[in-house]
């Protein structure tokens, strides 16, 4: 009998912790949630994967590359790997590309990382991985003032860009050291708004 009962109260602890595994445990095979995509992720995902073709350029060689789009309005955009505020803001250059390529825009990014063979391979995996679909360029030349001086970029600092008019002159320069021409989405988005002027009219006539 009391073998039994022995057996008994085994089996019944065994159920017990069978069933408290169940109901309390957490599955091996539970699934992870799946997280919401950020503006960022989401924009890199809207775009085709592209063949980056990484190509070299100097302060000298620069002005010919703009004038290859003469009646084009040209967005130069600066940028390196070791800059947070570029790497933030870079997918946005993919938002303008769709939205005014087949208006008469180009968008030439120029990596200003040096130059090196492990930073043109990170550089060019980044730019694998954005997807980006306009022109890019590694600067060649030594980083230091006078080379950032000679590309005519204020204060030496980064994030910033040039945009030229369709005449190929210079019409819109943003950075980080005049306030009233600090680099960022809103500013850009204005300056290319003034310079596409059939976009905003079309944008009125469709209100």
């Amino acid at each position: 009998m009391v073998i039994l009962m022995m057996r008994n109260l085994i089996l019944y602890s065994t159920l017990l912790c069978l069933l408290s595994a169940c109901t309390s445990g957490e599955s091996p095979e539970k699934e992870t949630e799946t997280q919401p995509l950020t503006a960022r992720e989401a924009v890199i995902q809207s775009l085709p994967p592209v063949e980056i073709q990484l190509k070299e350029i100097t302060p000298e060689s620069l002005p010919a590359e703009i004038e290859k789009h003469r009646g084009k309005v040209v967005f130069v955009d600066y940028w390196a790997t070791w800059c947070p505020m570029c790497l933030d803001s870079f997918h946005h250059l993919s938002e303008w590309h769709q939205e005014y390529a087949a208006k008469g825009l180009v968008i030439l990014a120029i990596n200003l990382d040096e130059d090196n063979v492990s930073n043109r391979k990170v550089v060019h995996e980044y730019l694998t991985e954005q997807r980006a679909p306009f022109e890019n360029f590694i600067s060649t030349v030594k980083p230091d003032v006078k080379r950032d001086e000679k590309f005519g970029i204020e204060g030496s600092t980064l994030p910033f860009c040039q945009i030229y008019n369709r005449e190929g002159e210079l019409a819109v320069t943003l950075g980080n050291v005049n306030p009233e021409r600090l680099y960022g989405e809103l500013s850009i988005s204005a300056a290319l708004t003034q310079l596409f002027p059939e976009t905003k009219s079309a944008e009125t006539v469709s209100k």
